[in-house]
């Protein structure tokens, strides 16, 4: 790959000799946009490592991006162990008043620091974990309706779902429902029926399928990064509920966010001073 200054102040036009210099100074612009360092987040639904297959899937996506960049991993339950009690604290703008505070604290700041969020869920009983879905009421507040962090406009998440065989599908839609009302960009999807095989015994027609995924996501996930807008979902979502908070049709301590952070005007994840 050949060397461009960023300091040097010659115009454009300098470097632009023909059509092939400037696809050659574009697709090198694109790889240096793809070696820029990515802090990950990751957050499994329990404890388990050596005989997962989440766990296992989350560690080849995690080689396949995270280069100089850092990752942030917790596990649940230990790391948020409180479960969502419905007090509404949060709702009410209070959310520092929650029980679970604290522990959500350290899980808050590492998100904040990241440019891509893992959520990493087996299936039980058709459904997210019980503890990752207690993780996500902790968010309710954070949703685009209430009072969002619009950062995460400028983030992407991968949500990781193995299972023994059906229900794969209704438990990416339980996370990607909180992806995308938080206002990630971008959400992408690994799931793999594993039947009951642990990870050690997995066939290798199943590892094969794996490693394409796997791949595959990392290749949109680079992708995506090079200019990240939010999908159509997202964007229509954000403008509705701008909207409603604009004309303050909601409750009166999320207009009153949505005011305060200037997120009334123009497009957040093109106006760095909003974010």
């Amino acid at each position: 790959m050949s060397s461009i200054n960023f300091l040097d102040r010659r115009p454009f036009h300098y470097y632009n000799t023909g059509t092939g210099a400037l696809h050659s100074l574009t697709r090198n612009l694109y790889l240096l946009l793809e070696e820029l360092p990515m802090n990950i987040t990751v957050i499994y639904a329990s404890g388990r490592k050596t005989r997962s297959s989440t766990y296992q899937i989350a560690q080849m996506l995690i080689k396949e991006l995270l280069e100089d960049g850092t990752c942030f991993s917790f596990f649940l339950p230990d790391d948020m162990p409180h479960i969502c009690t419905g007090c509404r604290a949060c709702i009410l703008g209070k959310e520092h008043a929650c029980k679970g505070a604290a522990a959500m604290a350290p899980i808050l700041e590492a998100m904040e620091q990241s440019e891509l969020i893992l959520f990493c869920a087996p299936t039980y009983v058709y459904h997210v974990p019980g503890q990752m879905k207690s993780l996500l009421d902790h968010l309710a507040y954070r949703w685009m309706v209430h009072r969002p962090d619009l950062t995460f406009m400028k983030k992407q998440a991968v949500i990781i779902n193995t299972a023994a065989g059906g229900g794969m599908r209704s438990t990416v839609r339980d996370i990607k429902d909180s992806t995308e009302n938080l206002g990630f960009a971008r959400t992408h999807c690994i799931s793999q029926s594993v039947w009951d095989y642990a990870w050690n015994d997995l066939p290798e027609s199943f590892r094969k399928s794996i490693q394409h995924k796997v791949t595959r996501t990392a290749r949109n996930v680079r992708h995506c990064a090079r200019h990240l807008t939010p999908s159509p979902k997202v964007w229509c979502e954000f403008t509705l509920y701008r909207f409603l908070h604009k004309h303050k049709k909601m409750s009166t301590v999320d207009d009153t966010y949505w005011q305060e952070h200037g997120y009334n005007t123009g497009w957040p994840w093109k106006n760095k001073k909003a974010l």
